[in-house]
């Protein structure tokens, strides 16, 4: 093996038992981002924090969907609604550092357990039926944009608040998916910026990024093609699933099993 930082980092994470485990994982996390334009990172981000710790486990994500699905999601933003998706990611971009001073000044896990049960309202209410009987609109857009902005600063969970807000529409799947897959090219591209001025992109998350990519990629790609066959009832079922495991997936009480 050719020598140098990195690949002195990839032999020592290559040797690491975990790191399997950890690829599974990643594989899960492609298909079901494929398939819904959501839901790696709720998938892969609590699992790999409990195995290799969240500072190697969430830039390691990031870094892993940068090379892989964000490009898929550019694909989308000319075929996305504008009048949706803008004033969300602006909104996102508003509170996230808001968040991320909330989280250095409040317990954290009170925010989280707020968090949780913020989440499982949200879930409960789309199960019963309930719509939103409007079009979306960019005030609303914004404020769905700013509630994930500042739950992402403040607990590392902003994934439900988009997805119940676009799920409560009237649009169909192909365009919903669209606007999600949009929507997240732009905010885990900031994402992705911030954490490097930050230095969290090490020569090990690097390492297991390179060993994880393949695994989400082709999950990327399998996920893709189960959607083509999905209806907009199944879409939205299994959307309802994906936001209900995150809910069980970030719960504090995990927090016992990662030695917290």
């Amino acid at each position: 093996m050719p020598n140098g930082p990195f690949f002195d980092a990839l032999a020592a994470a290559a040797a690491d038992p975990l790191v399997w485990f950890v690829v599974g994982v990643a594989l899960v996390s492609g298909v079901v981002r494929g398939f819904s334009g959501f839901g790696g990172a709720l998938i892969f981000v609590p699992l790999a924090s409990a195995t290799l710790g969240p500072k190697i486990a969430v830039p390691m994500f990031y870094l892993i969907d940068l090379g892989s699905a964000t490009p898929y999601g550019a694909m989308k933003l000319p075929r996305c609604d504008w009048r949706e998706v803008l004033p969300m990611i602006v909104g996102y971009w508003v509170l996230l550092p808001v968040g991320a001073w909330l989280l250095l000044t409040i317990d954290p896990l009170v925010v989280r357990w707020a968090t949780e049960a913020g989440v499982v309202a949200v879930l409960v209410l789309l199960i019963s039926g309930w719509r939103y009987r409007g079009a979306p609109t960019p005030p609303l857009s914004f404020g769905a944009g700013a509630t994930a902005g500042f739950l992402g600063g403040s607990t590392g969970v902003s994934g439900p608040p988009i997805i119940a807000y676009w799920l409560g529409s009237r649009t169909d799947a192909a365009k919903l998916r669209d606007n999600i897959m949009a929507y997240y090219a732009l905010s885990s591209t900031s994402t992705d910026v911030a954490f490097f001025i930050q230095g969290l992109f090490s020569w090990n998350t690097a390492a297991y990024s390179a060993l994880g990519w393949p695994a989400y990629a082709g999950g990327l790609w399998i996920g893709a093609r189960l959607f083509r066959g999905t209806s907009d009832k199944g879409f939205r079922v299994a959307a309802y699933a994906l936001i209900a495991i995150s809910a069980v997936l970030s719960l504090p009480l995990w927090d016992m099993l990662k030695g917290k």
